[in-house]
């Protein structure tokens, strides 16, 4: 973890053979929002067709492309390549924390390795990554999902398909107090540990205060200074 009073150090390491250039900004966006960016890397054959969008982004977004030429067909070059400069920066200290752009589950053992060392992994990547792959990461972001927007930029309408109601409730019962209400960070940072996958904004809510307001079990209260809490009805 980062020093106190400052932001985690962040390394994003990008596998543009498995990550679409359109989720560039967004991933931008969130790690900023984790912490501060010291290292943007993006991984590929850039000399093939299928990574010519990620060529002006290179520039825009100050990456630092590295070019990796296929060694035998069949072979991922590009995950070896990408692994060995995570665990080099790993035992230089050089960060606190790495976000990985990928959805390929070949990544699993690489974010696990980076949390035995006490570092924070998030990952970003399509609803096709796979679970273990997904859990592996401290928190893992589904691109694909938070791009669903209306043509004003808002999130969808809300949603309660998939909405895991169980483990919504089993948050809030355990960081309850004694009165029954519990602090809505706190459920979120719960859900957030034992779903590393959990985003209000998969469901189509702006914001989890939203998201608890909409399931008919749950009360939600704020205190109007910024403290919001909830409970079972």
């Amino acid at each position: 973890m980062g020093f106190q009073g400052q932001r985690d150090r962040l390394a994003i390491l990008i596998d543009a053979d498995n990550i679409r250039s359109g989720f560039l900004p967004l991933i931008i966006r969130e790690a900023s929002a984790i912490g501060t960016i010291v290292i943007k890397r993006v991984y590929g054959h850039f000399g093939s067709p299928a990574t010519a969008a990620w060529q002006p982004l290179v520039h825009e977004y100050t990456l630092s492309p590295v070019h990796v030429i296929p060694a035998a067909k069949g072979k991922n070059s590009t995950d070896l390549k990408l692994a060995v400069d995570a665990m080099d920066i790993l035992h230089r200290g050089q960060v606190d924390g790495f976000c990985i752009a990928s959805s390929d589950s070949d990544f699993t053992s690489l974010a696990s390795r980076i949390r035995e060392d006490g570092l924070s992994v998030y990952g970003f990547g399509e609803k096709k990554a796979s679970n273990p792959y997904v859990k592996s990461c401290d928190r893992f972001f589904y691109c694909d999902l938070l791009l669903e927007k209306d043509p004003k930029g808002n999130a969808s309408s809300g949603k309660q398909t998939n909405l895991p109601l169980k483990e919504i409730l089993a948050a809030v019962d355990d960081t309850s107090g004694d009165d029954g209400w519990a602090h809505l960070g706190a459920v979120g940072s719960v859900l957030n540990k034992r779903m590393p996958d959990f985003d209000h904004r998969n469901y189509g809510f702006n914001k989890l205060s939203t998201l608890m307001e909409s399931i008919s079990s749950v009360e939600y209260k704020s205190n109007g200074g910024g403290s919001n809490y909830v409970r079972r009805k």
